[in-house]
Protein backbone atom coordinates (compact mmCIF):
# COMPACT_ATOMS: atom_id res chain seq x y z
CA UNK A 1 0.00 0.00 0.00
CA UNK A 2 2.69 2.09 0.80
CA UNK A 3 4.20 1.53 -2.67
CA UNK A 4 1.42 2.85 -4.47
CA UNK A 5 0.79 6.08 -2.86
CA UNK A 6 4.99 6.76 -2.90
CA UNK A 7 4.41 5.70 -7.04
CA UNK A 8 1.14 8.77 -6.85
CA UNK A 9 3.03 11.28 -5.08
CA UNK A 10 5.97 11.33 -7.60
CA UNK A 11 4.22 11.24 -10.60
CA UNK A 12 3.45 15.49 -10.16
CA UNK A 13 3.63 18.51 -8.23
CA UNK A 14 1.72 18.96 -4.99
CA UNK A 15 -0.35 21.82 -4.60
CA UNK A 16 2.23 23.85 -2.37
CA UNK A 17 5.26 23.59 -5.14
CA UNK A 18 2.44 24.46 -7.94
CA UNK A 19 1.83 27.67 -6.07
CA UNK A 20 5.28 28.61 -4.89
CA UNK A 21 7.01 28.02 -8.55
CA UNK A 22 4.07 30.44 -10.35
CA UNK A 23 5.58 32.47 -7.37
CA UNK A 24 8.85 32.65 -8.66
CA UNK A 25 7.63 33.05 -11.87
CA UNK A 26 5.54 35.84 -11.51
CA UNK A 27 8.40 37.72 -9.34
CA UNK A 28 11.46 37.13 -12.34
CA UNK A 29 9.03 38.49 -15.01
CA UNK A 30 7.91 41.23 -12.98
CA UNK A 31 12.17 41.93 -12.81
CA UNK A 32 12.31 41.73 -16.41
CA UNK A 33 9.78 43.96 -17.25
CA UNK A 34 10.44 46.70 -14.72
CA UNK A 35 14.29 46.19 -16.39
CA UNK A 36 12.67 46.85 -19.86
CA UNK A 37 10.90 49.66 -19.53
CA UNK A 38 13.03 51.25 -17.63
CA UNK A 39 16.15 50.73 -20.66
CA UNK A 40 13.26 52.02 -23.01
CA UNK A 41 13.03 55.00 -21.02
CA UNK A 42 17.18 55.64 -20.34
CA UNK A 43 17.08 55.29 -24.13
CA UNK A 44 14.76 58.49 -24.47
CA UNK A 45 16.52 60.25 -21.56
CA UNK A 46 19.98 60.21 -23.77
CA UNK A 47 18.12 60.82 -26.74
CA UNK A 48 16.93 64.12 -25.48
CA UNK A 49 20.51 64.63 -24.04
CA UNK A 50 21.96 63.96 -27.64
CA UNK A 51 19.06 66.51 -29.24
CA UNK A 52 20.31 68.89 -26.38
CA UNK A 53 23.95 68.48 -27.76
CA UNK A 54 22.90 68.92 -31.30
CA UNK A 55 20.87 72.11 -31.02
CA UNK A 56 23.74 73.96 -28.70
CA UNK A 57 25.65 72.80 -31.80
CA UNK A 58 23.54 74.53 -34.02
CA UNK A 59 23.29 77.75 -31.99
CA UNK A 60 26.86 78.02 -31.55
CA UNK A 61 27.32 77.45 -35.49
CA UNK A 62 24.60 80.04 -36.02
CA UNK A 63 26.12 82.89 -33.20
CA UNK A 64 29.30 82.35 -35.43
CA UNK A 65 27.75 82.60 -38.80
CA UNK A 66 26.29 85.94 -37.71
CA UNK A 67 29.47 87.69 -36.57
CA UNK A 68 30.86 87.15 -40.50
CA UNK A 69 28.60 89.86 -42.37
CA UNK A 70 27.76 88.19 -46.07
CA UNK A 71 31.02 86.56 -47.91
CA UNK A 72 32.95 90.09 -46.64
CA UNK A 73 35.54 89.68 -44.41
CA UNK A 74 33.60 92.61 -42.23
CA UNK A 75 32.49 91.13 -38.27
CA UNK A 76 29.34 92.21 -36.68
CA UNK A 77 29.79 92.60 -33.11
CA UNK A 78 28.39 90.05 -30.95
CA UNK A 79 26.26 92.39 -29.10
CA UNK A 80 24.42 93.06 -32.40
CA UNK A 81 24.27 89.28 -32.83
CA UNK A 82 23.03 88.94 -29.05
CA UNK A 83 20.23 91.67 -30.25
CA UNK A 84 19.05 89.52 -33.18
CA UNK A 85 19.21 86.20 -31.30
CA UNK A 86 16.61 87.77 -28.49
CA UNK A 87 14.20 89.74 -30.80
CA UNK A 88 13.20 86.24 -31.98
CA UNK A 89 11.38 86.15 -28.72
CA UNK A 90 10.28 82.60 -27.75
CA UNK A 91 12.47 79.84 -27.95
CA UNK A 92 10.46 78.85 -31.27
CA UNK A 93 11.21 81.76 -32.82
CA UNK A 94 14.73 81.29 -31.84
CA UNK A 95 14.72 77.80 -33.21
CA UNK A 96 13.61 79.20 -36.59
CA UNK A 97 16.74 81.17 -37.06
CA UNK A 98 18.47 77.70 -37.11
CA UNK A 99 16.17 76.01 -39.50
CA UNK A 100 17.13 76.19 -43.85
CA UNK A 101 16.26 78.96 -45.33
CA UNK A 102 15.81 79.60 -49.20
CA UNK A 103 15.20 82.93 -48.62
CA UNK A 104 18.09 83.99 -47.13
CA UNK A 105 20.58 85.54 -49.19
CA UNK A 106 23.80 84.72 -47.18
CA UNK A 107 24.38 80.63 -48.14
CA UNK A 108 25.04 79.65 -44.51
CA UNK A 109 21.38 80.98 -43.92
CA UNK A 110 20.03 79.03 -46.66
CA UNK A 111 21.42 75.10 -45.95
CA UNK A 112 20.69 76.63 -42.09
CA UNK A 113 22.29 74.64 -38.85
CA UNK A 114 19.75 71.82 -38.29
CA UNK A 115 18.28 69.52 -40.65
CA UNK A 116 15.15 69.69 -42.41
CA UNK A 117 14.20 66.43 -40.63
CA UNK A 118 15.33 67.81 -37.23
CA UNK A 119 13.23 71.30 -38.04
CA UNK A 120 10.06 69.10 -38.60
CA UNK A 121 10.20 67.11 -35.86
CA UNK A 122 10.74 69.89 -33.35
CA UNK A 123 7.56 71.96 -35.42
CA UNK A 124 5.60 68.67 -35.04
CA UNK A 125 5.74 68.41 -31.41
CA UNK A 126 6.56 72.01 -30.41
CA UNK A 127 4.87 74.99 -29.17
CA UNK A 128 5.88 78.11 -27.74
CA UNK A 129 8.36 78.75 -25.59
CA UNK A 130 8.52 74.27 -25.55
CA UNK A 131 11.20 72.63 -28.32
CA UNK A 132 9.71 69.42 -28.24
CA UNK A 133 10.26 66.05 -30.30
CA UNK A 134 8.71 62.55 -29.67
CA UNK A 135 12.07 61.61 -27.74
CA UNK A 136 11.71 64.17 -25.56
CA UNK A 137 7.81 64.21 -24.97
CA UNK A 138 8.56 60.52 -24.22
CA UNK A 139 10.82 61.56 -21.56
CA UNK A 140 8.66 64.09 -20.29
CA UNK A 141 11.30 66.98 -20.92
CA UNK A 142 11.18 69.99 -22.97
CA UNK A 143 14.06 72.04 -24.53
CA UNK A 144 13.92 76.04 -23.91
CA UNK A 145 16.18 78.78 -25.60
CA UNK A 146 15.78 81.54 -22.94
CA UNK A 147 17.26 84.86 -23.64
CA UNK A 148 21.01 85.40 -24.68
CA UNK A 149 22.38 87.42 -21.23
CA UNK A 150 24.96 89.97 -21.81
CA UNK A 151 28.89 88.41 -21.07
CA UNK A 152 27.90 84.73 -21.56
CA UNK A 153 26.53 82.63 -24.46
CA UNK A 154 23.26 81.39 -25.40
CA UNK A 155 22.20 78.29 -23.93
CA UNK A 156 20.00 75.43 -24.72
CA UNK A 157 18.40 74.21 -21.65
CA UNK A 158 17.04 70.89 -21.13
CA UNK A 159 14.04 70.69 -18.79
CA UNK A 160 11.78 68.11 -16.94
CA UNK A 161 8.15 68.32 -16.76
Amino acid sequence: MNVAKSKQRNQGFSFVEAIFTIAIIGIMSSIVVAAISNAARDSYRVLSRQQQASLQSAVTAWVMAQTRVGSTAQFQSLENVRAIYNAAGSSMGRFNLLVPSAASPDPAMRAGFVDQTTADQFSAYSSGNQLQTEALANSQQYITLPDWQSGDFPRVNLVTQ
